[in-house]
């Protein structure tokens, strides 16, 4: 984002900055009225807007080097700590031990005992209460579908609403997150269901293990456990090596085609139920292509019953979200459960009409009473489900963390990366003895808990009192429910992620780079399977940052007369360059992987390749030294007329840089050969750093080799507007023993000021620059 700062419109005083060290002051003044919005130029002056300035100001001070700098305002470099005394501090930090510190720590890991001594009846408890019944409401056919979509029973679902959200609830610190079953988290674990275990829904002859040769022997629920304990154990680890910040790594744009992606297999694998089909299930590479091939050859052996069933549940789903919700949403907060009403309806429906029986509609079945006896995952399916675990657990963090600083941003409110992987990470470890499968946070539930009025997280604590007593005493009633329900209620809820398509088409007019990484992730995650698309995803956005890093912007910069503005030649035609002066700006770190792009930048930029110069010179000094050149040569100096017509036209070309050509007629054995040489005039060569963020090894040795190559082709290398973390890097790394300090300026403008008066002279009035 771009800052703007708007000038005063009094009358600014004069400022007069006077030191004893340097030979000459440089006089900034600016004139005018009004406001004035400018970009900034090389030289660190401001910008010299349209509208005139906003007040009068001169500024005297001398023009510096960096020597002269940190000798005039009492430079004091940073105390850098050897390796072992960074270990002892270290140490010694996390062993300090004193009452306020414990009381830091444990509230820190148990974020309850600061909100919730603090919590208000009176003007949050109605809020959460309301929130807490809405969102209950929502949990159960959402849990029962999530559940269906990974493979599992579906009273899994609301188990998975109720076990690790009484955990999240301790030592989570979103206010406002709800957390539970994920579409997108339930289909990557269904993945994993397939490959491992028996699904008694299924026919086992029509279960495909993929690379598998034998049977599974694990219950569904056993598989989702014990990914959901790899999930918890791998939050953990994550947590205590304070890598909350993990999640930078996805894009937003790398998220977005991996959920729309996502969003495709979620479709892909509810068209069975919606068509009452039997297919048989796929694992492994290109699966998606497998089973359209399976749905497509028997789509005419479709149930009927179940296909009205599901169409008018679309229809009846999809009236609700786009006419009547719009509506009730400006009378009431309170949304209407139209899921939950599909739900009972279709239960009742399926209970009188006897579906099942008559149709051959595929139905929940068994949902038992009371909780589940604790039970451990099976442990050795750990490293058969390691690699899935990982990428579920990034996935899973990644969602949910993001949707914790919105809503903390949104109600003023810090959230901790670090506590938040503990938070998940114990929710699911507490949650895989139950049978459930990896948590997130639910994007639709967590905006209607907002909406509704939750304001902490007593919101999950009344939602899970009301789904204890669903799992007691209500889950047998929903037995009869048609499976293809649920399915509708799972492709109506994809309507966001399928419209996040137009985030390419958004991003592809600003970077087709970044449209890149949306499409890699989508096309991987479509095309190939989930992970390997997210893999992708992760490469190619890795790429994209090398390369921007690896290739910054450069330019050739010119002076702005009366200003300290130094701009790019090629984007403003008001700037002059400076005849004896050649000014570079190189716009990004400078590291091993970019030294040969900025040597390469350099030469394109500047035209002043130092070993073509100082071979050119070499030669000069030989011919003069063995021939009489005042009766062989005619000297042209700044463009002069050739006789050649391409001669003339790379002299004039060049004669604005400052080259002088010197042409000599050669004799050799047969007839003579007329040769042009080319000099510069350009004796300074800066390179303007104001870009450079970081400073390598190797990038230092360049700037040491580069000083010494246009040192002997007559060039002396400058820098300008080096950062202080640049400065330091390149005293680390000794450039600055062959770079002298005295070639390092304040600004470009100082540079300037310097090279192009080498006398020390005193600045008048009437010299002032204008800004």
């Amino acid at each position: 984002m771009t800052s703007h700062e708007e000038t005063s419109d009094e009358e600014a005083e004069d400022a007069l900055l006077t030191s004893e060290v340097g030979s000459r002051a440089t006089v900034l003044s600016t004139m005018g009225h009004g406001e004035s919005h400018g970009d900034t130029g090389a030289g660190g002056g401001g910008g010299g807007g349209g509208g005139g300035g906003g007040c009068e100001m001169c500024v005297m001070r001398p023009a510096l080097n960096v020597t002269q700098r940190a000798n005039s305002y009492d430079y004091r470099p940073p105390h850098r700590p050897r390796f072992l005394e960074s270990v002892q501090t270290k140490v010694a930090e996390s062993c300090a031990c004193s009452g306020s510190c414990i009381l830091s720590t444990i509230t820190n890991r148990l974020p309850i005992l600061t909100w919730l001594p603090a919590y208000s009846i009176r003007s949050s408890l109605f809020g959460d209460t309301v929130a807490g019944c809405t969102v209950a409401i929502m949990h159960i056919p959402q849990g029962m579908a999530y559940a269906l979509l990974g493979g599992l029973p579906p009273i899994t679902g609301i188990y998975m609403a109720f076990f690790p959200v009484l955990m999240y609830i301790i030592f989570g610190t979103s206010h406002h997150c709800s957390v539970g079953t994920f579409a997108v988290v339930c289909l990557m674990t269904g993945k994993v269901v397939g490959d491992f275990a028996t699904d008694p829904t299924e026919d086992p002859d029509a279960l495909l293990a993929g690379n598998s040769t034998e049977e599974p022997t694990y219950t569904p629920n056993q598989v989702a456990a014990i990914v959901a304990l790899m999930n918890g154990i791998i939050g953990l680890v994550l947590g205590a090596l304070q890598l909350g910040t993990l999640c930078v790594f996805l894009s937003d744009m790398l998220v977005s085609g991996f959920t729309t992606g996502a969003a495709v297999h979620v479709l892909t694998s509810q068209i069975k139920y919606l068509f009452g089909l039997k297919v048989p299930r796929y694992s492994g590479p290109f699966k998606i292509i497998y089973t359209y091939r399976d749905l497509i050859s028997q789509l005419l052996a479709a149930n009927p019953a179940a296909m009205v069933i599901s169409g008018v549940t679309i229809a009846v789903l999809a009236l609700n979200n786009e006419v009547i919700k719009p509506w009730f949403r400006t009378k009431t907060k309170i949304p209407i459960p139209i899921e939950l009403i599909a739900v009972i309806i279709g239960t009742l429906a399926s209970y009188f009409g006897h579906l099942h029986e008559n149709y051959d509609i595929r139905i929940v079945g068994e949902i038992p009473t009371g909780l589940p006896i604790p039970t451990a995952p099976p442990f050795e399916l750990i490293p058969d489900v390691a690699v899935d675990s990982i990428v579920i657990t990034i996935v899973a963090y990644t969602v949910s963390f993001s949707m914790a600083k919105i809503f903390a941003k949104r109600h003023s409110y810090q959230v901790d990366a670090t506590q938040e992987l503990y938070a998940l990470g114990i929710s699911n470890v507490f949650g895989s003895f139950f049978g459930c499968a990896p948590i997130a946070v639910s994007l639709s539930r967590s905006l209607i808990q907002e909406a509704v009025g939750g304001v902490t997280q007593i919101t999950s604590l009344i939602c899970c009192c009301l789904l204890l007593i669903v799992l007691l005493f209500i889950g047998p009633v929903f037995e009869t429910l048609p499976n293809c329900v649920l399915s509708a209620i799972i492709v109506v809820a994809l309507k966001g992620m399928f419209l996040q398509v137009h985030d390419l088409k958004r991003v592809w007019v600003v970077s087709r780079t970044e449209g890149m990484i949306w499409l890699s992730a989508f096309l991987g995650v479509v095309i190939i399977d989930i992970d390997y698309g997210l893999v992708i995803g992760i490469i190619v956005s890795l790429v994209v940052l090398l390369s921007r890093t690896q290739q910054p912007k450069t330019a050739r910069l010119g002076h702005v007369p009366n200003t300290d503005l130094y701009l790019d030649v090629k984007k403003y035609s008001a700037v002059v360059e400076i005849p004896t002066v050649s000014i570079f700006q190189f716009g990004g770190p400078l590291h091993f992987a970019n030294t040969e792009y900025f040597q390469l930048q350099l030469v394109s930029m500047t035209g002043l390749d130092a070993s073509s110069i100082a071979t050119t010179k070499s030669l000069i000094q030989k011919q003069l030294s063995e021939t009489d050149i005042a009766s062989q040569s005619t000297k042209e100096v700044n463009g002069s007329a050739s006789t050649d017509n391409n001669n003339q036209a790379t002299t004039k070309g060049a004669a604005s840089k400052g080259i002088t050509f010197i042409k000599n007629k050669f004799s050799g054995t047969k007839k003579p050969k007329e040769v042009t040489l080319a000099v510069p005039e350009v004796q300074w060569l800066v390179i303007e750093m104001s870009g450079v963020s970081y400073v390598d090894t190797s990038g230092g040795n360049l700037l040491v080799q580069l000083y010494k190559d246009y040192k002997k082709a007559g060039i002396v290398i400058c820098l300008a507007a080096t950062s202080e973390s640049v400065l330091e890097s390149l005293e680390i790394c000794g450039t600055l023993k062959v770079i002298p300090r005295e070639r390092i300026f304040h600004s470009t403008h100082d540079a300037i000021m310097v090279l192009t008066h080498p006398e020390p002279t005193t600045v008048a009035d009437n010299s002032c620059t204008k800004l």
